[in-house]
């Protein structure tokens, strides 16, 4: 049985103006402490697992894992790999944010053995990048990608939507851009603005007021540009070409497992949900705390599972539909405008991904 490893690296250059993601500045001592308790937290997860399983995709995410100093990131993976295997031809991919994306960081990852990189370009409009906090500017975020194809990486770029100063021309630029430097994956995520950011506190001074239908149109706009330029959609935030969807997050939307490495990583194992207690000082201390979130039933998974595959163009299987008790003809008879059954899934139909969260709860839920 495979399973797909989350690396978490929770240091930032700088810390954005939306983010509540748990992560603070970069500090050479504290990361470098950080690299043994990985290593600590490992050993420990390793129990977690069965005899023989691997990970068929491993994702370094933060935070921005490519703030680490040289060799920190190799230090890690080596003794990561005493405990825990990486099985032949994994998916290997690791974010990073363009400014921290250079000629001797790419040389280190492929060492390292990355094949995929995810770079948080966010926008391409000067000032938009401003508000958000960004430390890097449009001509370093192309020349990123640009780098990272050359390199032989598969390549990811992450575009914000519903963020200050943006436009449907913007939008639209993003994908062009991106296509030309060489991303074959985009993703498109909504500004969710979090109480406690800078953000927020713009917002509340009325100095940004997203609409949703603003939102919407961009998203709309976001991906008939993909298609466009030869992104197929895959996920509702996804698009990649042929061949080139994110192995990782596909384990998220089938409810399979994956294990969490890092103060404040995520689990599912064994029907287990659960995250180590975000709690840096401790986790260097060489606790590795774990708090359960949920564990489920065989079939509140295959619900789960039903739930995240209404969000794919692969659909919820017929078999998890079987498992969570629903009955796909009598949903169809009742829900048909929204949904279609066809080679053994029950699938959403994409004009009505942007507002899923309605539809599964009103039907599935």
């Amino acid at each position: 049985m495979s399973f797909g490893l989350y690396i978490h690296i929770p240091f930032c250059k700088s810390v954005c103006a939306y983010c509540d993601f748990f992560r603070g500045v970069y500090d050479s001592h504290r990361a470098q402490r950080y690299v043994g308790a990985l290593i600590n937290n490992a050993k420990k997860a390793a129990a977690e697992l069965r005899p023989q399983q691997a990970a068929d995709s491993v994702y370094i995410g933060g935070g921005t894992p490519t703030v680490l100093a040289e060799g920190m990131l190799a230090a890690a993976l080596e003794g990561i790999k005493k405990h825990i295997k990486f099985a032949e031809g994994a998916e290997f991919t690791c974010e990073g944010n363009p400014e921290s994306f250079t000629e001797k960081k790419a040389e280190e990852l492929k060492r390292l053995g990355v094949n995929r990189v995810s770079l948080g370009v966010q926008s391409l409009n000067g000032a938009t990048l401003r508000a958000l906090g960004r430390a890097h500017t449009a001509r370093q975020a192309v020349a990123a990608v640009e780098l990272a194809a050359r390199r032989g990486f598969r390549v990811s770029a992450d575009m914000m939507l519903g963020v200050p100063f943006q436009t449907e021309a913007d939008v639209k630029a993003f994908v062009r851009a991106m296509r030309e430097a060489g991303a074959e994956h985009l993703s498109a995520y909504m500004l969710t603005v979090h109480e406690g950011t800078p953000l927020f506190e713009a917002v509340r001074r009325g100095e940004f007021c997203p609409s949703e239908d603003e939102s919407a149109d961009l998203y709309e706009a976001f991906f008939r540009a993909a298609a466009e330029c030869g992104y197929a959609r895959y996920e509702i935030s996804n698009a990649a070409f042929p061949g080139a969807e994110c192995r990782h997050n596909l384990k998220y939307w089938r409810a399979e497992e994956y294990l969490g490495l890092g103060a404040g990583a995520f689990s599912m194992l064994g029907g287990r949900r659960y995250h180590i207690k975000e709690d840096l000082d401790a986790y260097l201390a060489g606790s590795c705390e774990e708090v359960t979130d949920e564990v489920m039933s065989a079939k509140e998974l295959a619900l789960e599972q039903t739930v995240f595959g209404l969000r794919t163009r692969f659909g919820a299987p017929a078999e998890a539909l079987a498992a969570a008790g629903i009955d796909a003809a009598e949903l169809l008879s009742r829900a048909g405008r929204y949904f279609t059954f066809d080679g053994g899934a029950l699938r959403l139909k994409e004009e009505f991904w942007l507002v899923s969260d309605g539809i599964i709860t009103k039907y599935i839920l």
